[in-house]
């Protein structure tokens, strides 16, 4: 491995892009891509990128603009411009450490040749001293599902996957929605492949709110149902502990609701039709609570 292709999809973030930028140039090793992909910014994106551009000698900067769909478009619409063998997710308003890439490009030098692992995932820190997720041991080889989930690893991590698995997976985009979890990819690709989970911060989020799903957030899924119904699907497989699966059941009989299913079409459209039946009860009165208190519809 050579090359890391580092994207970060940017909407309305002038603000913060030039911070993520100097972690760039601060890096001890060069040798990546940053692929930033502006989601339809309406604020000074462009401009503060053409200067950055001009600024910027010792690494590629590649900028594309897109239309607004949401973050997973933006994913999505990175796939034709990357360049490296390996893939780094940069939020806009987050950094990187100053031997973030030298320590990727290490540890997938060592499992380059084990095409089994997809990814490896690295710990991220709000400042740089505890990582988010906390890691039982320094080095762990399992997957999302088993590892992540499973044993309730919680906390966001910096996941890197192969460019070529990465081009694999394309996130549905849905018409009217601007919001599809990023959790799909990596669940996605665990079904088919490992990951090497290693204890080793190299990512920055300042802004990380360890609070869980706040109100805002709960209300961005309410306004993007058919994504967070494919979202809840996905994680009823049977590979996912039961706990897990029937939270998603019932969060999927809620949303179901609130697009006005009826009973009968739920069923007929999961492969889960058992989990499901179990989950009505507790699916409609989630919703009826959720009605209530955030008073959003199919509409919203």
């Amino acid at each position: 491995m050579e090359l890391v292709t580092i994207i970060t999809p940017t909407y309305n973030r002038s603000t913060t892009l030039e911070r993520c930028w100097q972690s760039l140039q601060k890096q001890n090793n060069k040798n990546f891509q940053w692929l930033v992909i502006d989601d339809g910014s309406t604020d000074e994106t462009q401009e503060l990128m053409a200067v950055l551009k001009k600024q910027t000698i010792d690494f590629e900067i590649s900028y594309q603009i897109k239309p607004n769909g949401g973050k997973h478009t933006a994913l999505n619409f990175a796939h034709p411009y990357i360049k490296g063998e390996v893939v780094l997710i940069l939020d806009s308003d987050d950094f990187l450490t100053t031997d973030a890439i030298n320590t990727v490009l290490q540890e997938w030098k060592k499992i380059e040749d084990k095409p089994e692992i997809g990814g490896i995932t690295f710990m991220k820190s709000s400042d740089g001293i505890t990582a988010l997720a906390k890691m039982p041991e320094e080095s762990i080889l399992s997957d999302h599902i088993h590892f992540r989930i499973n044993q309730h690893i919680n906390g966001d991590c910096c996941e890197t996957l192969r460019a070529s698995i990465f081009k694999e997976y394309v996130f549905p985009e849905i018409a009217g929605e601007v919001f599809l979890s990023e959790g799909m990819l990596w669940t996605t690709t665990s079904l088919s492949y490992r990951t090497l989970y290693l204890d080793k911060i190299v990512y920055i989020a300042p802004e990380y709110r360890s609070d869980g799903l706040s109100q805002a957030g709960r209300k961005m899924r309410l306004k993007n149902l058919q994504g967070a119904l494919l979202n809840c699907e996905l994680h009823m497989n049977k590979k996912i502990i039961f706990s897990f699966r029937l939270k998603k059941a019932i969060l999927k009989i809620c949303y179901s609701f609130f697009l006005h299913k009826r009973i009968k079409e739920i069923i007929n459209t999961t492969q889960y039709k058992i989990l499901i039946i179990i989950s009505i009860p507790a699916g409609y009165l989630l919703y009826l609570y959720w009605h209530k208190k955030y008073g959003v519809d199919e509409k919203c």
